[in-house]
């Protein structure tokens, strides 16, 4: 029925590697043009929110301009980890009950990452997340893993059970050099 599968689709944000941006202002990426972030108090709120909670705010709040700055040609003048986590807030705009991350950390530095993680964990409890990630950092703090093999899962659990009793995970864990 479309109609369900219509009303599934509204209920998820997707996050992927690569996230698009436009050459606009840092609050039409987030808000994608469904109000005016300056006249309209209720959207700017939404937004502020919204980038709180992916970790926008903070360095937004170091650009002259703000919520206003223009980012350029596909987020030029952003960092992978500003884009992701711009990314990330417009997704949450769309209020999902579900937030998929597919490799959305892949392509970024440890630090981006750990900024990526830091939104993620200010996720918890109002949502569902579900992350793909080859990375095991990534996944590092999620309630429940699951470990895949030729699109089945072999294992599940959460890090310290896995760590301690998956001869898999262990050998995945030592291939990135965690503890």
């Amino acid at each position: 029925n479309e109609a369900i599968l219509s009303s599934w689709r509204n209920q998820i944000g997707y996050v992927c590697q690569e996230s698009v941006m436009f050459d606009d202002t840092i609050a039409n990426n987030i808000g994608m043009w469904k109000g005016d972030f300056n006249s309209n108090d209720l959207f700017k709120d939404k937004i502020i929110n919204t980038s709180k909670s992916a970790n926008v705010d903070d360095f937004v709040k170091g650009f002259k301009e703000g919520y206003n700055t223009v980012i350029g040609d596909r987020g030029v003048k952003l960092s992978g980890g500003q884009k992701q986590r711009i990314f990330i807030a417009r997704e949450l705009m769309k209020n999902p009950t579900i937030l998929l991350l597919d490799e959305a950390t892949s392509a970024l530095d440890s630090e981006s990452e750990n900024m990526i993680k830091k939104s993620i964990d200010n996720l918890k409890g109002k949502l569902t997340v579900v992350i793909v990630a080859h990375r095991i950092s990534t996944v590092k703090n999620c309630d429940d893993i699951f470990i895949m093999k030729n699109g089945s899962i072999i294992e599940t659990g959460d890090y310290k059970s896995l760590q301690s009793s998956s001869l898999q995970f262990k050998k995945m864990i030592e291939a990135q050099s965690l503890k």
